[in-house]
């Protein structure tokens, strides 16, 4: 990977966090707390496994899968910047609503509009972009045991979100599971 992409991603990434954390203190008061350890017990038991497996078959953290090329990192800076700007949009159409852990906030909405249209988790759409993007570029087998383990965790987590807003929308919430895919538009 080239060190422009390097750069790049990783400011990405930092701006990202950095926008997250801001935005953090500007939320709903949270009146119920759902699943806490469940997505980081499942990241943490797949790393190692896939650690282990990669021990067994002499596959070391830093195996070099592919050289990235140029055309390759700017394709991956492009995905990246798109996956930010996906979660950013979620993010502001969530508005008070967001948290970082599974919460349901004083005065709740389901929303359902602008991602929220598109995918029932598009903060999650937009992470699994990113951290692809990052892999592919980075171009090495820990950067793939990550980026699956972190797709697992999300997904893990997006299934607790899912029970508590059917606890608090039963009606509403089916209705738009039933319209509208969870992590990748139209598919997934």
């Amino acid at each position: 990977m080239s060190n422009a992409t390097l750069v790049f991603i990783a400011g990405c990434w930092i701006a990202w966090a950095a926008y997250w954390l801001l935005m953090a203190f500007a939320t709903k008061r949270t009146v119920e707390r759902g699943g806490f350890f469940g997505y980081r017990i499942v990241v943490v038991v797949i790393v190692g496994v896939l650690l282990a497996a990669g021990r067994l078959l002499h596959v070391s953290a830093d195996t070099r899968l592919w050289q990235t090329s140029p055309a390759l990192g700017i394709a991956a800076d492009a995905i990246v910047v798109a996956g930010v700007a996906f979660t950013v949009w979620a993010r502001v159409t969530l508005g008070r609503n967001w948290s970082a852990e599974v919460t349901f906030k004083q005065g709740h909405e389901l929303i359902e509009s602008g991602p929220y249209a598109l995918a029932r988790h598009p903060i999650y759409t937009g992470l699994i972009a990113m951290g692809l993007a990052t892999a592919i570029a980075y171009g090495r087998a820990i950067g793939f045991a990550l980026f699956f383990a972190g797709s697992c965790g999300l997904w893990w987590k997006a299934l607790d979100e899912e029970r508590l807003m059917r606890t608090h929308f039963p009606d509403a919430y089916a209705a738009y599971k039933a319209r509208v895919r969870a992590i990748i538009p139209f598919v997934l």
